[in-house]
């Protein structure tokens, strides 16, 4: 059995003022923390319980969206089906030319194609390098 009165060092390590000020300070950060986490999980659930109904009609509208028709020809005759003949379209395409006709495209200029052929660049040799 120990008896408060011989052990004063520790009677006096715990009432020491510093201490207690500082457990009590702990205390009510630990505590504000909590709030603060309680807090933020209550604001998540109140999200979710709005947002749940209206992601549910969301979800619900959208098969009745794609459903309806794209226009009044649609619905009229629903039998009729429509062809349309179109002519063919010219796409507008890269010409490809040979190395001396893009050569000739530069006259009395030095030019350089580097690269491998089919990812090749052409060089101005004479206009100084961008870095």
């Amino acid at each position: 059995m120990k008896f408060p009165d011989k052990d004063p060092l520790l009677k006096e390590i715990l009432e020491d003022e510093k201490l207690a000020g500082f457990r009590r300070t702990a205390l009510d950060r630990a505590l504000e923390a909590m709030r603060r986490a309680r807090r933020a999980r209550r604001a998540t659930r109140m999200r979710m319980l709005v947002l749940l109904p209206v992601l549910t009609l969301l979800l619900l509208s959208l098969p009745k969206l794609a459903q309806k028709p794209a226009g009044p020809a649609s619905h009229a005759h629903p039998r009729q089906t429509m062809t349309v003949a179109s002519a063919p379209v010219k796409e507008p395409g890269v010409k490809v030319i040979s190395d001396e006709e893009l050569f000739a495209l530069f006259p009395d200029r030095p030019v350089a194609l580097i690269g491998r052929p089919g990812h090749q660049k052409l060089v101005l040799l004479d206009t100084p390098a961008r870095n």
